[in-house]
């Protein structure tokens, strides 16, 4: 297949796209301000579980975390274990409380819950406002980094240039986001998260047999670097303790990742959270575990040649299997990045539409918050297409940052609000601010413990602040934020 025959398999796969967008666009779905950002809370198992992973998974797995295992091998695994257990951690104790209580408020994004459940409070608004601007400096940052991964993609699997093929891909991710709304990026996630499930399973399959089977991979690999399939990385002592620590840390993000929380208040029932969490961990071990094959079958493959260690799996695609399959599982990749673009975009359009709609126009009608929370989405791609364009750095630094920022500053609150009833609206105002501050602090003035550092400080800043301004009420005092079992 040549590369006008791939462009035109991934041409035909962005008119699937858009045509789920046109289609949401043409319904009911998206007649109001709820379902065009959560479904009507009406999603089901399967869907939401894909999805949930499909949005935090596209130019991690196949582009970061393979360039990870090209480069540090198996020591990945550290953040891999950890981010398993969160996710455990978060469907068995977050999850049903999360959607019982983000009913019950009406919030749909993490910041609005958190805004929500405060509302009678002096804070309720200011934490609205920290919360916004927390969500667009680390999501527009997560979205210029996933822009990066398409046009990579589409530059080296399908020659599309650099520069127009972040112009193409974050375009069309608008499009058909800003038509169908939270329903097309379910809808999208549950097609491309199948495709990425294939790629995930036969890319690395393909790349071990292409060195020779099982056997001549972990010589081979050992050979390049004896350290590679190791989780010490080589290291020992205080640097082994670092590295982990790193890791851990890192993987400690997950627990505030809002474009996938958002699935959990989108859910049909709670009753069904625990079915969808088989299928979402089963999903996470997948893609969490075999990229840092493929990185490291892609040292054996490619070492010594110019191949940048973060576009490892898509030359492997390319060199490896038969035209027409590699057409398909580039096209899925590509378009798995897209879907993963169009849940940031939401969040982001969610908080700050529900700012808008709180705060500047309380009498905006259904139609006109639609329009505005469109206008938003569009808004988000062009930013993140221009911070693709400048390139501020790899795609695992971007998305490391973003990833801990978010977890630090919003998802650890969320999770005190949802299972520990002496949180304060004091304490999680100044953890949002220690988590955005923390994590640019420890990034440009502590380099060398990022994300060690951010962590204890947004812990205990959440802790100490809420047992010193508790009143012995509980922010569920209210019956109201929270219906009966």
């Amino acid at each position: 297949m040549s590369e006008a025959q791939l462009q035109a398999t991934f041409g035909l796969f962005v008119v699937v796209l858009l045509s789920i967008g046109l289609y949401f666009f043409f319904t009911t779905e998206t007649k109001r301000l709820s379902d065009y950002m959560l479904a009507d809370r009406d999603v089901g198992t399967v869907p939401i579980a894909i999805s949930e992973v499909t949005a935090v998974a596209s130019g991690w797995t196949f582009f970061a975390w393979v360039g990870i295992g090209f480069t540090v091998g198996m020591s990945g695994l550290w953040f891999s274990i950890t981010m398993v257990l969160i996710v455990l951690f978060l469907y068995r104790f977050v999850a049903p409380r999360f959607r019982r209580t983000s009913e019950a408020l009406g919030s749909q994004t993490v910041v609005d819950h958190l805004a929500s459940t405060f509302d009678d409070h002096r804070l309720g608004p200011v934490i609205r406002l920290v919360g916004t601007v927390t969500i667009v400096v680390f999501l527009m940052s997560y979205i210029g980094a996933q822009i990066i991964a398409i046009g990579e993609a589409m530059d080296v699997g399908l020659g599309i240039p650099y520069t127009t093929a972040i112009l193409i891909g974050g375009l069309a991710v608008a499009f058909y986001t800003t038509l169908g709304g939270f329903n097309a990026s379910v809808t999208a996630h549950l097609l491309m998260g199948s495709l990425v499930i294939v790629a995930a399973i036969l890319v690395p399959i393909g790349m071990v047999l292409e060195i020779g089977g099982w056997s001549a991979f972990v010589s081979e690999a050992s050979a390049v670097d004896p350290a590679l399939l190791t989780m010490t990385g080589g290291d020992a002592g205080t640097a082994l303790l670092i590295a982990v620590l790193s890791w851990v840390t890192f993987a400690a993000g997950a627990i505030g990742q809002p474009h996938g929380l958002m699935r959990f208040q989108a859910i049909r029932s709670e009753r069904i959270i625990s079915r969808a969490s088989v299928i979402a961990v089963a999903f996470q071990s997948l893609r969490l575990t075999v990229p840092l094959i493929m990185g490291a079958a892609g040292r054996v493959l490619y070492d010594g040649a110019d191949v940048h260690h973060e576009n490892v799996a898509m030359h492997a695609i390319i060199d490896i299997f038969p035209s027409w399959l590699a057409g398909l599982l580039l096209a899925g990749i590509i378009g798995a990045i897209l879907s993963t673009s169009d849940s940031m975009m939401i969040v982001t359009s969610a908080d700050v539409t529900r700012f808008y709609e709180e705060h500047l126009n309380p009498d905006a009608t259904e139609r006109e918050l639609i329009l505005f929370g469109r206008g938003v989405v569009l808004a988000a791609a062009l930013i993140g297409i221009a911070l693709a364009y400048v390139r501020p750095g790899t795609i695992f630094d971007i998305i490391e940052f973003a990833f801990v920022g978010l977890g630090a500053s919003l998802g650890m609150p969320l999770a005190a609000v949802v299972i520990w009833e002496k949180t304060t609206a004091e304490g999680v105002f100044a953890t949002i601010i220690v988590g955005l501050l923390g994590s640019v602090g420890n990034l440009y003035l502590f380099a060398d413990y990022f994300p060690i550092l951010v962590w204890p400080v947004a812990i205990a800043t959440l802790v100490l602040v809420s047992v010193a301004t508790y009143d012995g009420r509980g922010q569920y005092a209210d019956e109201r934020t929270v219906p009966t079992d």
